[in-house]
């Protein structure tokens, strides 16, 4: 079941910060009026709408100003002073967070109305404040309203363009505000199946996090980016066809284990465990090999006995995760193993390369299934993608292929991975290089060896 996740739920304390001096900054409505941008009436209006706002405190409950709606996004949506379009926003957001009945005068007029054209007129705009205060506004409204029929697309478009920010209290709101859209199950697949960009930069601003000992560009505090992100992905995961692919297309898998094995705070380990749940429950055939091959069980086991977890429900989800996946671990052999790891892509220096006794025992299989394994070696080989240990790894494997196969030559050659071999051969990895070289010296050596 998806959580309650409140609708546009931003805590950020420069975002908070400016929208306090926003509010006390003096905007010239008068001079407007005198020059034909505000009406006598909308200036009437909007002092009516201050002195009512300033005489009641901003909660659930207190008296309903959505009267004043339609002046805000008008003005919203006509203005182009920045400093006025600033307070407009703010004013707009008191009445979306407190204001029932104005919510839901907004959401009648989202889908293709004064109030959507204004927010996305505002997020068109070169200010960070006012795009990202637009797409808080129109995610409490769209969540807040169930609007599933939302054009979720145009929405992430601006979203995206702040996750690539280097300013991190930009790239803070941005995931925020997609952790309460993400509640809606349409906005979910729009945005894996539509919006593959914008994934891509969420979990690149969660990539950022692991790299070097400090806080990288984009990211406000690492642990709570962290959340904040991987909290993205577990909504994400509620849907079977995401969870299936989510791996696949961004390997995250062994990004979380990374980040699992190094976190301070509990509720990045609890979320991060969730989302593993997810995965093996919603999709666990796409996804046991890949927990297995990035050492899922060896991190559940540290959390379980080198960890302690506080929390209970957390303990029991490890331990329920740990079974699961030993139940399918301790049913595979080591043949099984090297499968498991070559259909994941990612390659390392697990035992079986290194053993002279596997390679004997198993040569013979891989070209089984019409040489399945040597084809999947050769795509590893081309993948664009691969790391300089998988395609080491993946050189090295084939020079165990031909060198204890005599026909083994042929097949490489015939696969083309023969002429990637050799490219690799000048690649500017030095492991990469050796692994290369020693895989075309097999590929020229006479079959006499074997």
């Amino acid at each position: 079941m998806v959580p309650d996740v409140p609708a546009a739920m931003v805590s950020n304390q420069f975002f908070d910060e400016f929208t306090d001096k926003v509010r006390v900054k003096p905007i010239p409505w008068e001079g407007f009026s005198r020059a034909g941008l505000v009406s006598s009436d909308e200036l009437r209006q909007l002092k009516e709408f201050q002195q009512r706002q300033q005489q009641q405190p901003k909660k659930e409950g207190g008296e309903s100003l959505s009267e004043y709606v339609s002046l805000l996004v008008g003005l919203s949506e006509r203005l182009s002073s920045l400093d006025a379009l600033q307070y407009l926003l703010v004013m707009l957001d008191d009445l979306v967070d407190g204001d029932a009945q104005a919510c839901e005068q907004l959401a009648r007029d989202t889908p293709s109305g004064a109030f959507g054209r204004a927010m996305f007129r505002c997020m068109e705009r070169k200010d960070d404040y006012l795009g990202l205060k637009a797409a808080k506004i129109l995610a409490g409204v769209v969540v807040g309203q169930g609007l599933a029929g939302f054009d979720f697309a145009r929405l992430y478009a601006a979203l995206s363009r702040y996750l690539a920010s280097e300013l991190t209290s930009v790239v803070d709101v941005a995931v925020q505000v997609m952790q309460s859209v993400l509640r809606v199950g349409r906005a979910r697949t729009v945005l894996f199946d539509e919006c593959p960009g914008c994934v891509g930069r969420l979990v690149d601003v969660l990539r950022r996090t692991v790299v070097g000992g400090r806080a990288p560009r984009g990211v406000v505090a690492v642990p709570q980016t962290q959340y904040e992100v991987v909290f993205c992905l577990w909504l994400l995961t509620f849907e079977a066809a995401v969870a299936a692919q989510l791996n696949r297309t961004y390997d995250v898998i062994p990004l979380m284990v990374e980040i699992a094995r190094a976190a301070v705070k509990e509720k990045v380990i609890r979320i991060i465990v969730a989302t593993w749940c997810n995965m093996l429950r919603l999709a666990g055939d796409a996804n046991v090999a890949n927990m297995l091959v990035a050492h899922v069980p060896a991190c559940l086991q540290t959390l379980a006995t080198g960890r302690s977890l506080k929390d209970q429900d957390l303990r029991s989800d490890v331990a329920e995760l740990a079974e699961a996946l030993a139940g399918h671990s301790g049913a595979m052999s080591t043949w099984d193993e090297y499968l498991t790891e070559l259909a994941s892509g990612k390659l390392q220096w697990s035992p079986a390369h290194r053993s002279e006794a596997f390679w004997k025992m198993h040569v013979r299989r891989m070209d089984e299934d019409n040489h399945r394994v040597v084809r999947l070696l050769a795509e590893v080989l081309a993948a664009p993608a691969a790391d300089e240990t998988a395609l080491a790894v993946a050189c090295h494997d084939l020079a165990q292929y031909v060198r204890l196969n005599p026909d083994g030559k042929r097949f490489v050659a015939r696969v083309g991975a023969k002429a990637r071999v050799m490219a690799l051969m000048t690649s500017e990895f030095p492991e990469v290089r050796y692994e290369a070289l020693m895989c075309v010296q097999q590929i020229m050596l006479n079959a006499w060896r074997n």
